[in-house]
């Protein structure tokens, strides 16, 4: 049985009847001793307050079905009434993440489209990630839809408490889904990879296409920064694909060469692709 969103297979002796539903849902992630739930980004948490502003033009309703990038549907807590839809930013077991438990409240308009508010991140090149627009504009085309909706909405957000780190929030997100990075998750895709004999070690989700991409014959791995500890784990052949940062931060260069000297120090890197 794989993983719905980056495809690795669980091992057989890890699971038990009536895991398919769990792993299928893309919420869930196998452990050898139970499960770590993963949380949803803050462009599935966005579009779920779309749907529920224009769904509450029509009903009341608690939950919402959430169309993800990577083809998953996820169910999402909502609260919605008189055109107004509101939705939590829920992070799983993440140990920690700023965002979690962030609001997003989207209302209906008289405008057409969406437009962003207070809240949203005003201070950046972008508010919005490439795949994050997609995905809110599908689920916004879905509700037009769905419930024969012409207009638009704002989307705002806001916190449970005032904070100075929070200045505003960027509506990001690949997958989703947010892994729940934690020892417990390293440690659980440090034993799955051990299982094959090449494995492309990835620093996020981009880098994870680049390398399923390009290295077929790896099976790809998100480890973020913790690269040195599957590198050092796995006796296999290992190809790494990153972002310069997220390398920078892990190896303490920029440069493909120095990254890859001080890779192989650890195990059998045979490339390093920066991304």
């Amino acid at each position: 049985m794989r993983d719905p969103i980056e495809l690795y297979e669980y091992p057989k002796e890890w699971l038990k009847k009536g895991d398919e539903k769990k792993i299928a849902s893309g919420l869930f992630i196998r452990t050898p001793k139970g499960w770590l739930r993963r949380g949803i980004t803050t462009g599935t948490t966005a579009s779920a307050s779309i749907i529920a502003s224009i769904a509450s033009l029509k009903e009341e309703l608690k939950k919402v079905t959430v169309k993800t990038p990577v083809g998953i549907e996820v169910s999402v807590k909502v609260s919605a009434k008189n055109g107004i839809g509101k939705a939590r930013k829920f992070s799983g077991d993440h140990e920690f993440d700023v965002t979690n438990g962030v609001f997003f409240v989207s209302k209906t308009t008289e405008e057409d489209g969406i437009k962003f508010g207070k809240g949203i991140a005003k201070d950046k090149d972008f508010i919005v990630s490439d795949s994050a627009k997609k995905q809110l504009w599908k689920n916004f085309e879905f509700a037009c839809e769905l419930y024969n909706y012409i207009g638009g909405v704002l989307v705002e957000a806001t916190y449970k408490q005032k904070s100075e780190k929070l200045n505003g929030i960027a509506i990001l997100g690949t997958t989703g889904f947010v892994e729940p990075w934690c020892d417990k998750l390293v440690k659980t895709k440090v034993e799955i990879a051990k299982r094959y004999d090449r494995i492309a070690v990835t620093t996020g989700r981009e880098s994870w296409k680049i390398a399923k991409d390009r290295f077929p014959d790896f099976q790809p791995f998100v480890f973020g920064v913790h690269l040195k500890e599957i590198i050092k784990a796995h006796s296999g052949e290992i190809m790494i694909v990153g972002k310069p940062g997220l390398l920078k931060h892990v190896f303490g260069s920029y440069n493909r060469e120095e990254i890859l000297s001080s890779a192989r120090k650890l195990g059998n890197v045979l490339e390093v692709v920066i991304c």
